[in-house]
């Protein structure tokens, strides 16, 4: 049997742990956003080999009650907490014998999904036109003073993930050569998937005269076949900082952005938003297509699609009257013969 070593640090256990899964850059990313943020809240001296079920149901307490935060998101850090753990115990790099995440799962609320009005999306577009009238105004200095600009950029973000339902990670990676003008699709990469997995959504009307002037900008501003296209940088930034750009778009200019425009709108934007309007829409079409809402937003089970079927409060209305009205009316014929 093995020595276990009781000075294991965090960071090797780490190192390790990515060395022998091969995760991707996001998910290593967030495996470490975890682990920081548990020994913040112990102290940053403190090893794995140090801790117990008692810590992690104390952290538990911190994370709900304290910070306020959802199950949903209490459980993911269990998640990543515990796969590590697991990890660590079956290396022999640390003493304990049972896993201390094991059994402190917090059972997560069935909230309705999160989507945006009609009147919200009339809102969002008409301010987003206004500023839009303003871009040829200004110059680019004063652009990025203004999350909002240039305008034209993020009106064709905004219908990117109206019509697609695609998330914000896809987004980000997506090329100029992932965008299919002529067949009129987008190729969604595996580098940006959730799930895994690669597929194409398609260019809808509505969508493509947007996507054809971002193309058509991004390649006057030196954009090659395998660079991002949605990366506002490369139309706020000098010929010679262009130079620099990364092959996938950051992510904080896009969380400037939303953050600016749900305070200018009175109500919170996201992505994710845009995403669960379309698929709720989707599955209130009387005729739906199960499979086709599946495909189109990537799920790998359909259990997930059906979370967006939601009742039509106008149909539920109509047929409670009727059938409430029939109840009624018979009642009220009863008792006048009885008189």
């Amino acid at each position: 049997m093995s020595q276990v070593d009781t000075n294991t640090s965090w960071e090797f256990l780490l190192d390790e742990y990515f060395f022998v899964k091969y995760l991707r850059p996001q998910t290593e990313w967030s495996y470490r956003k975890v682990v920081n943020v548990f020994r913040r809240y112990y102290g940053m001296e403190r090893k794995p080999c140090e801790i117990t079920r008692r810590d992690v149901q104390q952290w538990r307490r911190h994370v709900i009650n304290v910070e306020g935060s959802a199950a949903i998101t209490w459980n993911n850090k269990v998640a990543h907490m515990r796969a590590l753990m697991n990890f660590a115990m079956k290396a022999s790099l640390i003493p304990q014998a049972e896993n201390p995440f094991n059994d402190v799962l917090v059972r997560a609320d069935n909230k309705r999904k999160k989507t945006l009005s009609r009147p919200q999306l009339t809102r969002v577009y008409l301010l987003m036109q206004q500023y839009a009238d303003l871009d040829h105004q200004l110059s680019i200095a004063e652009m990025k003073r203004c999350a909002l600009h240039p305008a034209w950029f993020w009106i064709a973000v905004l219908d990117t993930l109206r019509y697609t339902g695609m998330r914000v990670n896809q987004l980000m990676h997506v090329r100029l050569m992932d965008v299919n003008l002529e067949e009129n699709w987008i190729e969604l990469r595996l580098d940006g998937s959730k799930t895994h997995r690669e597929w194409r959504v398609p260019i809808v009307g509505p969508l493509k005269p947007q996507l054809q002037l971002l193309v058509r900008r991004a390649i006057e501003n030196g954009a090659e076949v395998g660079d991002a296209i949605f990366d506002v940088n490369r139309f706020l930034w000098t010929e010679f900082e262009r130079e620099s750009l990364p092959p996938v778009a950051t992510l904080q200019p896009v969380k400037s952005f939303f953050r600016r425009l749900s305070k200018e709108c009175g109500f919170a934007v996201s992505p994710h938003r845009f995403r669960h309007t379309l698929a709720t829409e989707l599955m209130k079409s009387p005729d739906r297509n199960l499979q086709m809402v599946k495909g189109l937003l990537g799920h790998r089970s359909v259990t997930t699609t059906m979370e967006y079927i939601d009742i039509n409060l106008d149909v539920t209305g109509r047929t409670l009257e009727r059938e409430l009205g029939l109840y009624t009316d018979g009642r009220i014929m009863s008792n006048i013969d009885s008189e």
